[in-house]
């Protein structure tokens, strides 16, 4: 575990839902099936959230894999209320001010986000011109807080541990767990920041650049 960062980071790695983007319509839709397969009988997985975020496949195979076989209607309404809810994706208003002015200032910039593979293409939507080191569950095979997903950060971006800052909403995703593998943290919490390395919007993070 890091303590505080005393120079620039050399890399800011960030959550995306929750961090960059917010949804404005929120269908739940594989949570929907995974009840759905539960009234039928199948008994809840402890990893099922985990192959639905590290599968790169599409929905039917995806599905097939956990043993759940929806109905016609359904298997098609899911990709439906998929892309309402892409569709209904914005930016939070410090997004941009942050990140113009990080790539501004010559910082690379990352996105490491546990999401199912659909919920990838708003990276490119909604933030085409940043050229993001994309460190995705789907992609990766792994899920935060797990050491590979970090890795991946680095490999990716060739920059070590101690050099990179993890900006994100959830404790044991974005803090936690990238403190444990060795980069600083900040634990993103909008409007009310208290404790010690959380901030309260992302214009907080132009603060630590020399």
């Amino acid at each position: 575990m890091v303590d505080c960062m005393n120079t620039s980071p050399t890399l800011i790695a960030f959550d995306l839902y929750g961090t960059l983007i917010r949804f404005g319509i929120m269908h739940h839709p594989f949570r929907k099936i995974l009840l759905w397969a539960r009234e039928q009988g199948r008994k809840p997985q402890p990893d099922d959230a985990r192959k639905i975020m590290t599968a790169n496949k599409e929905c039917e195979e995806l599905l097939a894999g956990l043993g759940i076989a929806p109905p016609a209607d359904m298997l098609a309404q899911l990709p439906q209320e998929i892309q309402e809810e892409l569709d209904s994706l914005t930016l939070f208003d410090d997004v941009l001010p942050t990140l113009n002015a990080l790539t501004s200032s010559g910082i690379p910039l990352a996105i490491c986000s546990n999401l199912a593979r659909l919920y990838g293409s708003v990276i490119d939507r909604l933030l085409p011109q940043f050229n993001f080191v994309q460190c995705l569950s789907y992609n990766v095979g792994a899920i935060k807080p797990d050491k590979e997903i970090y890795d991946s950060i680095v490999s990716g971006s060739g920059v070590s541990p101690e050099q990179i800052l993890f900006v994100g909403d959830t404790r044991l995703a974005d803090y936690d767990g990238p403190r444990r593998y060795g980069f600083h943290a900040k634990l993103l919490v909008r409007e009310q920041s208290l404790e010690k390395d959380t901030i309260s919007s992302l214009t907080e993070v132009l603060q630590m650049l020399n």
